[in-house]
């Protein structure tokens, strides 16, 4: 039930968990009903960064439900949001509640807001040249998009060879089995979205089989 504001994380915050944990579980469903469902679902499973896309219908809405409610908050769960394609948006995102954002592009004006609002920052890239100038932009970790399409872990390894000091998050449709693979690459960290929120396993209501995936999957990431 939501009441009062909870205290915001501070971007340093952020930044650590995700360094612990090395995942962030990605929504993206056809309604804020399935998509509340999945978060509290892998909230329940000990992700703490949850990130609501905003292709999600009243996403913003959502955002601030969570944002601002006890049992999502004592699980250690905080929200963020995806598919951040403006400044604007950026700011609409911060003032509904999340505290860290993700895009699928490299969008400098997101970073902008990161910057003034202390929210952590994921732009995507696809191209060395992207990551460098993403990091020049005072980016937190450099999303990598749409990774599967441009090598995998492969193209992870070839990159890092001239980048090594950049923190690299393979983000997509990342299957459990590709996890130790991605981490032998260099990757810091991941997004991940369906294999981790199973579209099969939210149709049919199974709240159990949700939590228990989020689990397998958050125990190949974390750091030991």
């Amino acid at each position: 039930m939501a009441t009062l504001q909870q205290p915001l994380a501070l971007r340093r915050d952020l930044v650590r968990i995700f360094g612990e944990d090395r995942l962030v579980a990605v929504i993206r469903t056809a309604t804020p009903e399935i998509a509340e469902r999945a978060a509290r679902a892998v909230a329940e499973a000990g992700v703490r960064l949850v990130e609501i896309t905003l292709t999600v219908p009243d996403a913003y809405e959502l955002i601030a439900k969570l944002a601002t409610d006890d049992a999502f908050a004592k699980r250690g769960a905080i929200v963020g949001a995806g598919t951040v394609l403006s400044g604007a948006q950026a700011e609409d995102a911060v003032l509904a509640g999340a505290r860290f954002l993700v895009s699928p592009a490299l969008v400098p004006e997101m970073l902008e807001v990161g910057r003034a609002r202390d929210v952590m920052t994921m732009p995507g890239t696809m191209t060395p040249s992207e990551m460098v100038r993403a990091a020049e932009l005072g980016a937190d970790f450099i999303k990598i998009f749409p990774i599967a399409t441009i090598g995998g872990p492969d193209f992870v390894t070839n990159v890092r060879r001239a980048l090594t000091h950049l923190p690299l998050v393979a983000t997509g449709n990342i299957e459990y089995d590709e996890i130790p693979a991605y981490l032998r690459a260099g990757v810091v960290g991941f997004g991940i979205g369906g294999p981790l929120i199973r579209g099969e396993l939210l149709e049919r209501g199974d709240h159990a089989g949700l939590v228990a995936n989020a689990k397998r999957f958050l125990a190949a990431t974390r750091r030991a």
